[in-house]
């Protein structure tokens, strides 16, 4: 692994950069904003929760879309040692991903990858590794499963479609079977099989995602947050975040504000572009 980068463009707006290239394999995680890359001709437009992968030596020109604010993750890496897991990536100059069910892990997970990376503690690089593996495996299960076509697929993109509409709503499996004409355990099934995960369980990570942004982007507190995403009560809000996050609400907010945007934005606005 060659570096892990967080660049965030608030106040001085980002306006691309022309054709370039760089020696090293990138994995980019947009977490707010939107932005577009022209690599190898075909132009790739990200918005908030999409990935870009871009291979080593293809010639990229980074282009602005809108003028508000963004900010992204990258991983970069040398060597063909993941094309063995991935072996289409070695093939292809760019390609894109839209993991809309994984908003939350990726971000959690790039946040994560980032803080061993900027600490440099002991054997931080093999858990940065092993964490970047484990990432584009996810990726790419999410992938294969919106691949899938015929009724089952159709069946299984209108609940979460419908989820992603309503996942403030006091959803519930019945509800969503009757939306379908199918039975319960068929759904739970049938969505479980594409998504790896009960639709539920989407609901609750679309729900956490959300919860993240508004931790980090607002100042509401518990009480206003969980209101906001359909839960009952903070407790059960900060229960549930805890289960998908692996930490607590108010411990994600002081573990990722702290270090100050200020810092942050010095850092990622003077760093060489992607």
């Amino acid at each position: 692994m060659e570096n892990i980068a967080y660049f965030q463009y608030g106040h001085a707006r980002w306006v691309g950069h022309g054709p370039m290239t760089k020696p090293y394999h990138l994995f980019m995680f947009v977490d707010k904003g939107s932005l577009a890359y022209r690599v190898e001709g075909v132009r790739y437009v990200l918005e908030q929760g999409d990935i870009l992968y871009m291979r080593e030596g293809a010639e990229r020109i980074g282009e602005a879309v809108t003028e508000e604010a963004h900010s992204k993750f990258s991983v970069h890496w040398a060597g063909d040692g993941l094309f063995g897991h991935f072996p289409h990536l070695a093939d292809c100059g760019a390609m894109q991903f839209r993991p809309a069910s994984l908003f939350a892990y990726l971000k959690q997970t790039y946040s994560h990858m980032y803080q061993q990376w900027m600490r440099k503690d002991s054997y931080y690089e093999p858990l940065c590794e092993g964490m970047l593996l484990e990432l584009m495996a996810r990726v790419h299960q999410d992938h294969s499963a919106q691949q899938y076509t015929g009724k089952q697929a159709r069946v299984v993109r209108q609940v979460r479609d419908y989820i992603l509409q309503y996942y403030r709503e006091p959803l519930s499996i019945d509800e969503l079977a009757h939306l379908t004409g199918r039975g319960p355990s068929y759904l739970i099934t049938s969505f479980k099989k594409h998504y790896g995960i009960t639709p539920l369980e989407y609901m609750h990570r679309t729900r956490i995602s959300k919860a993240e942004e508004l931790l980090l982007e607002t100042d509401f507190n518990m009480e206003t947050i969980a209101a906001e995403l359909g839960y009952c009560d903070a407790s059960y809000f900060n229960r549930m975040f805890k289960k998908m996050a692996g930490i607590t609400p108010s411990g994600f907010r002081k573990r990722n504000i702290p270090q100050s945007e200020s810092e942050l934005s010095h850092r990622s606005l003077t760093a060489d572009p992607m």
